[in-house]
């Protein structure tokens, strides 16, 4: 049942026995400050039931624990131990010091739920909320910055040898469940005893410098796994969700080529198929390049970000494999959800600089400023763009300046342009073609996309456009501070939620300083030091430090009165008493 956090603070809580003075420009201080206005207990209701259970802990506050343990970077059990004993948190929360908030499967319970229902997106949703309030985010057509940062997996990457073997332990281990419920010992039972351990490359007694016993060995593991497939019962979800990851690890890794004698033999795939697995324990991984140089296996962080503010607007996890641009108009779009303002401009490197990614913006109605991609000399030939191409007229002119109009249509709508019998004498041969039937040119139906492209990024305004993205690299930055660059659980959708909860820490930190600074410049133009109403500002913080020492006089006669009355009613000698500040 829902239980709802009270206005009304305890005696006892942080701040009311004594002044806890937390650092104006601390993140404590400044989520102290803005925590009751970032969510309501109704906000989480769906978790909970309205007559069944017993009143739970207020889910406003264990959302602030999670924005709390993601600023710090600490794990579950960390968080709870510092709701009771770091006086900043308690501070926060505005609880009792050394009582936890709650137990550390309660924080892990509210997670779950938050994965689930992605509620992750209605956290991050009210700091972008919060920017709107204290005046940071204004309410205009919006003109942003994306771009991706690749996220190192959490799963262990291993070879075709190990990675077949923990699909192999994997399956088994659900299949177990059902019947002696020990992996080792159904392992053991059903003669797949070597696959107990913990690696079984590393435990294999073979010559590796000798193919013939690495094939031999490897024939091994396959017949085992499709052993344990054949024996696998479908009925059960996680049993056959273990399988089917099997399964595609064999055809993955695994070539089988026929031989006279009946038997395949069994080989490693040359190559890297599309889509690889590289682990068995985090299936959602995938071989990724930021770079030509820059390789990983994880993930990507893709973000949207207010060019202005440089507040995050949106955010997504792509698979490592996948291209910087995927689903970019998507999260665009629920960027503008997220905000409910239009966004007009979007400016991004050239991974989103292709023409099928310009076509869906263009479609879409809105302006992508990104350089458009260069185009690789293939034997150091001319390149498309330097060709002169009239969409008017429909010709192309080559850079020996021979103009052709004759042309043929594919099917898509693409024209195909042949230069032919012009390239036989041409002197300029050697340097633009090595086929026999001269250059051939294609012009795509939306191919004034690219042309625009290139003649905008040429200009002033096109190449300090282009210069304003340098916003969404800070974004990053700031991600990539709040540990972003590392995977803190297994699967694609866990992550998704740390991502979530890294950006709306960025947003909230990115807001309040900004209000702070705000705040400073007004103080410093309108209160001089030397003019009366200074004077009276010092007077004021006086009285301030008067009323707090009053307050911790007040405490102090409290306690001791407290302790005395206990003393007294336990009939035992009252003490020197002296107050400590503390629990």
């Amino acid at each position: 049942m829902i239980s709802k956090r009270s206005d009304q603070q305890g005696l006892f809580d942080v701040g009311n026995v004594y002044t806890l003075s937390l650092s104006p420009d601390s993140f404590h201080a400044q989520l102290a400050r803005g925590a009751h206005g970032l969510f309501t207990d109704d906000a989480f209701s769906a978790f909970y039931s309205d007559k069944y259970g017993r009143p739970s802990v207020p889910p406003s506050l264990l959302a602030i624990t999670l924005i709390l343990q993601w600023e710090a970077g600490v794990s579950d059990r960390e968080a709870i131990q510092r709701t009771a004993y770091d006086l900043r948190w308690a501070a926060v929360l505005g609880r009792l010091a050394g009582e936890p908030l709650c137990a550390r499967s309660t924080l892990e319970l509210f997670r779950s739920q938050i994965v689930l229902h992605d509620e992750a997106r209605g956290i991050f949703q009210s700091s972008i909320k919060e920017a709107r309030r204290k005046g940071l985010l204004k309410g205009k057509a919006l003109s942003v910055a994306m771009d991706t940062k690749p996220i190192e997996g959490r799963g262990a990457v291993e070879d075709t040898y190990n990675l077949l073997a923990t699909g192999i332990r994997q399956a088994a281990k659900e299949m177990a469940k059902g019947q002696c419920g020990r992996t080792k010992e159904w392992l053991i039972d059903h003669g797949f005893e070597r696959y107990a351990g913990s690696s079984i490359k590393g435990s294999a007694e073979i010559d590796w410098s000798d193919p013939d016993a690495k094939e031999t060995f490897l024939s091994g593991i396959v017949s085992d796994a499709r052993r344990l497939l054949e024996m696998a019962d479908g009925s059960d979800e996680k049993v056959r969700k273990a399988t089917d990851l099997l399964r595609q690890l064999l055809l993955q890794d695994i070539e089988e080529i026929p031989t006279e004698s009946g038997d395949p033999q069994v080989r490693i795939r040359e190559g890297t198929v599309r889509d690889r697995i590289p682990s068995a324990t985090d299936p959602d991984q995938r071989h990724g390049r930021k770079s030509k140089s820059k390789r990983f296996v994880g993930s990507k962080a893709s973000i949207v970000v207010d060019t202005e503010s440089q507040i995050l607007l949106s955010t997504e996890v792509l698979y490592g494999n996948a291209g910087d641009a995927t689903g970019a108009i998507d999260l665009v779009e629920q960027a503008e959800e997220n905000t409910g303002e239009k966004i007009e401009e979007v400016i991004a490197d050239c991974a989103y600089g292709g023409r099928d990614t310009r076509e869906s913006f263009e479609d879409a109605g809105k302006n992508l400023i990104a350089k458009v991609p260069s185009e690789p000399r293939k034997d150091g030939h001319f390149v498309k763009s330097e060709f002169q191409i009239d969409l008017k007229e429909w010709t192309v002119t080559c850079p020996a300046g021979v103009t052709i109009s004759e042309y043929t249509t594919e099917a898509n709508g693409r024209k195909i342009f042949k230069f032919g019998v012009a390239c036989r004498e041409c002197s300029l041969r050697d340097r633009c073609t090595n086929s026999a039937r001269g250059r051939s040119i294609g012009v795509h139906p939306r191919e004034e996309l690219l042309i625009a492209a290139r003649a905008y990024q040429q200009t002033k305004e096109g190449r300090e456009k282009l210069r304003s993205r340098v916003v969404v690299e800070h974004a990053l930055a700031r991600l990539g501070r709040l540990g972003i660059g590392q995977a803190r659980y297994i699967g694609i959708e866990k992550t998704r939620f740390q991502l979530a909860m890294a950006a709306t820490v960025a947003n909230l930190r990115r807001t309040w300083n900004w209000e702070q600074e705000v705040m400073e410049s007004q103080r410093a133009q309108t209160i001089p030091e030397s003019s009366a109403i200074g004077v009276l500002a010092a007077m004021l913080a006086l009285s301030d430090q008067i009323r707090r020492y009053t307050q911790y006089t007040l405490s102090r006669c409290l306690t001791t009165m407290l302790s005395g009355t206990r003393a007294i009613l336990l009939g035992r000698t009252l003490p020197n008493l002296a107050f400590r500040p503390g629990f």
